[in-house]
């Protein structure tokens, strides 16, 4: 059954009341506090409607009522407009980032810093520790007459391998050869920045076989494995917040986020997303998290995944808010990234 026009303005209020109370909401302070047009009694009814259409429940033998999962997702797919970042705010970020481009790391932990001091959440920003690589030199070695192992070397020491199914006809010694040729037109450049476009220029100085040097770049960028960095900001946030009042239920969580590994697994799989997405509660499938939400967006530049950014918080978020800042952010840390690496 859906929702008719008066009680999903019925349930937006109740929602809007209780992330800002905290507090189980009844139908008086709906019917006093927004003008709906409509009796209190006549929202005790439409209040009782949404509780059996399961929107809504009731703690304890309270009049009030307070959203379900199901609440906060209709709330969120088709009721909620997310809020523009006022000028102030987006002064007050640009401000905070202008003497914190010293590095990549110092950006995505400066991301995290500011959106948990302007959302008074959790803040999680996973990126890629190869975002500030560059590449220093490549090579092959043998490693049998089908095979042979590329090996990718970054200046900041990392060295990561793969497999390399050798072609017909070219030996170790061939592929060294483009090895040494990809080594000196790349040697300096960010990973980030070397894509098949950029190849293409050099390809014909390298080697006549396209094919062959194609599947060079591929296992170029499959032996550099996009590891991931996790930063957080706000962890402390939480204890402010009456869903975690409770001692026991406060320390699982702290537990969960201290923990990288099962942390980063907050994030969606889905490096394919454009847009900012909500789990809320249960949704998340992970059982600390069944009293939070999660709101994430994906930040990338020219199809690559430069990282994450989600903010973590009790179910009662203030979404329109915090989407409508992610939703900036995303924007304002890829231009960020973008003219750090112009600038190396």
């Amino acid at each position: 059954m859906d929702l008719d026009e008066r009680k999903q303005k019925i349930l937006q209020a109740i929602i809007q009341d209780y992330i800002i109370s905290a507090e189980p909401v009844g139908s008086r302070t709906i019917a006093r506090k927004y003008d709906l047009g409509v009796s209190a009694a006549t929202i005790r009814n439409e209040m009782f409607d949404l509780e059996m259409m399961g929107y809504l429940e009731q703690p304890h033998t309270s009049a009030g009522r307070i959203p379900s999962i199901k609440g906060y997702r209709f709330y969120v797919d088709c009721l909620l407009q997310p809020t523009k970042i006022s000028n102030d705010e987006k002064k007050f970020v640009q401000v905070w980032f202008q003497d914190k481009m010293n590095d990549v790391d110092q950006i995505f932990q400066s991301t995290a810093k500011i959106l948990a001091k302007v959302t008074h959440n959790v803040t999680l920003v996973m990126a890629s520790q190869s975002l500030a690589a560059k590449l220093k030199y490549i090579r092959f070695l043998p490693l049998d007459h089908r095979r042979a192992i590329m090996i990718v070397v970054t200046d900041s020491g990392q060295i990561e391998n793969c497999i390399y199914p050798k072609v017909d006809g070219v030996d170790v010694d061939d592929l060294n050869v483009i090895a040494e040729k990809l080594t000196y037109y790349l040697a300096g450049v960010s990973m980030i920045n070397i894509n098949m476009e950029m190849l293409e220029k050099y390809h014909e100085s390298i080697v006549d076989d396209l094919e062959l040097y194609r599947l060079a770049f591929r296992s170029m960028h499959k032996a550099f494995r996009r590891e991931q960095q996790l930063y957080k900001g706000g962890t402390m946030e939480l204890l402010n917040k009456p869903e975690f009042k409770d001692v026991d239920k406060a320390r699982t969580l702290f537990t969960f986020l201290e923990e990288q590994d099962v942390a980063v697994n907050l994030f969606h799989d889905d490096d394919n997303e454009q847009n900012v997405t909500v789990r809320i509660g249960e949704e998340a499938q992970l059982s600390p998290m069944k009293d939070c939400s999660i709101i994430e967006a994906t930040f990338k530049s020219n199809d690559i995944v430069l990282g994450k950014i989600a903010v973590l918080g009790p179910t009662r978020m203030e979404y329109a808010k915090i989407i409508g800042l992610l939703d900036f952010m995303k924007q304002h840390v890829t231009h960020i990234l973008e003219h750090y690496h112009d600038e190396k």
